[in-house]
């Protein structure tokens, strides 16, 4: 097998599940965006946010509902739990289906038969979901852009603020797909691998969840990567973009040297 051969065998084994997340995520962004445009959604939230918590509302207006505008709400589609979860069962499947499964089935043994470096498999691999996390992240993009020029007017400051959304939005998941692939080099079998890898995420997430309204966790936050990803706060020139992205570039540049040392050290059976 030569290395465009792998790049096509990746891709045909992800394709399905990566050009549903495309049309999925493209449709919620015109769905959140018509929904903004076509309901008095002001009073609605308004009316449920006066029954909650107070430190629940300190948390809420960090969102897109401090403000109530199409601009918020194309950042809070960027930032919907089905987007986050979509991409994160891409971004943790590609390492763990062609690492630790194919360790597992004998796959991996005959694909290092052929002339093709470890270091070589390793890498296409990697850039191979990048891309697709990529096209996923862009789908996102084109349909928020293209849901606000529909339902309202699209300014280049506004398009600039949607592209460095998605390009942080693509960094976040290209973290996880990173040390998820460290995860699947260090370990045997593909379901841990995988399952310790959501546990991560999850965790990673819910402690970010938590540290938004809870004093007591608010000293975790330069620790949680999920901080490095501003949808709002970019939107709204309140944000840190470009120290997010050296973060988030920082973190997947060391778990691809890790996982690249890892995968040629280790004994293939």
């Amino acid at each position: 097998m030569n290395n465009l051969s792998y790049l096509r065998l990746i891709w045909k084994t992800n394709r399905g599940f990566a050009l549903f997340s495309m049309a999925f995520i493209t449709l919620l962004q015109f769905l959140i965006l018509y929904l903004i445009t076509t309901f008095d959604t002001s009073s609605i939230i308004n009316v449920i946010i006066s029954q909650l918590p107070e430190k629940v509302k300190i948390f809420l207006n960090n969102s897109f509902f401090n403000t109530l505008t199409l601009d918020g709400a194309a950042a809070f589609g960027l930032n919907h739990p089905m987007v986050l979860a979509l991409m994160s069962i891409t971004a943790i499947s590609i390492p763990v289906h062609h690492i630790s499964r194919e360790i597992e089935s004998g796959a991996m043994e005959l694909l290092l038969s052929h002339p093709f470096r470890r270091q070589t498999l390793i890498l296409y691999l990697w850039v191979s979901g990048c891309l697709i996390l990529l096209a996923i992240a862009m789908a996102a993009l084109a349909g928020s852009v293209t849901a606000i020029y529909v339902f309202h007017h699209l300014t280049m400051n506004v398009f600039w603020k949607i592209v460095q959304i998605s390009l942080n939005l693509w960094l976040l998941f290209v973290l996880i797909m990173s040390y998820t692939l460290l995860i699947s080099t260090a370990g045997k079998a593909g379901n841990i691998a995988g399952n310790l890898s959501a546990v991560i995420t999850f965790m990673f997430y819910l402690l970010f969840f938590l540290s938004e309204f809870l004093d007591s966790l608010k000293f975790t936050k330069p620790f949680i990567f999920f901080s490095y990803y501003e949808p709002q706060k970019i939107m709204f020139n309140k944000g840190h973009f470009l120290l997010d992205c050296v973060v988030l570039l920082s973190l997947i540049l060391i778990s691809l040297v890790m996982s690249l040392w890892l995968f040629k050290r280790r004994d293939i059976p």
